[in-house]
């Protein structure tokens, strides 16, 4: 969501899509699907998204859900398995390498450092 709020103000577009993503974090979220949810198609939804925010639609679902990975890490006892599923992974073997790609380190190495 932050990463909406930056520069110019955001299209009612990007905020919709903001709150979806934080309405679904704990589903698998595909383009195809947000695009049926705003009555897009999805290319066309893909395109304007990056037109508007300067980022894909992938990254930013991506990024939403390390930011609510890195919280659960940090605030939480669950495991990493857990929390990977929880948001909607395939595997540990893909939530881990999306943790990495979007934070610089793996979910075990943030607990780590950064758990309370």
């Amino acid at each position: 969501m932050e990463r909406i709020r930056r520069g110019s103000r955001p299209s009612r577009l990007s905020i919709d899509v903001a709150n979806y993503i934080q309405h679904h974090l704990s589903e698998p979220i595909s383009t195809e699907k947000m695009a049926k949810a705003f009555f897009m198609s999805r290319t066309h939804f893909s395109a304007k998204f990056k037109k508007e925010t300067g980022t894909t639609l992938t990254d930013f679902i991506l990024c939403e859900k390390t930011e609510e990975a890195k919280r659960l890490l940090r605030y939480t006892d669950k495991s990493s398995a857990a929390i990977g599923a929880y948001l909607g992974f395939s595997s540990q073997g893909h939530f881990s390498r999306v943790f990495k790609k979007y934070s610089g380190m793996t979910p075990s190495e943030y607990r780590e450092v950064y758990s309370v």
